[in-house]
């Protein structure tokens, strides 16, 4: 009785250890699948300190801001695709150009209403220009995805433009 216990035991570690080798060396390697992980330099703005971000950078800044989540998937399509295509139509580093903000605590807590009452943004991903002028945040212009018509190079040139960061 006692044999027959530890022999099945041991066959149990046996195949155990089969399938553990098993699996460690046929294990799927690890594939980044957004540009967001490619760019460690660019900086993720929190959406939390955004306003006195803004607001500490003075009047005579202008900031270009870019409202995502690298969770999202529409984000990461125009952040990997457009945003690429755009910059290798334009010569412009639009990486460090853009600053970008994560929205991924407002997804989280189910509170991207927030976008609207705070920076006029309906929907996301979106491009948005703005300075601080009196002491408040003044939206200049702004582009936001729409799944009807998706932001497309066209769009993000021409928001360049109106910007100024085209001539």
């Amino acid at each position: 009785m006692f044999k027959r216990l530890l022999m099945s035991f041991m066959t149990v570690v046996l195949v155990y250890t089969l399938l553990l080798v098993g699996f460690r060396l046929f294990e799927p390697e690890k594939i980044s699948s957004s540009s967001f992980d490619d760019h460690a330099s660019l900086e993720l703005l929190n959406y939390e300190t955004l306003k006195d971000y803004t607001m500490n950078s003075g009047p005579s800044v202008i900031h270009y801001y870019f409202f995502c989540s690298p969770e999202n998937n529409d984000c990461v399509y125009v952040h990997d695709t457009i945003l690429t295509s755009v910059a290798g139509k334009t010569n412009l580093d639009l990486y460090h150009l853009i600053e970008y903000v994560d929205i991924s605590s407002l997804e989280q807590k189910l509170e991207t209403n927030r976008l609207k009452s705070e920076w006029t943004i309906n929907t996301y991903p979106a491009l948005l220009a703005c300075r601080v002028e009196n002491g408040k945040i003044i939206v200049s212009n702004k582009i936001e995805w729409d799944s009807s018509h998706p932001i497309s190079d066209d769009d993000i040139i021409q928001w360049l433009t109106k910007n100024g960061l085209i001539h």
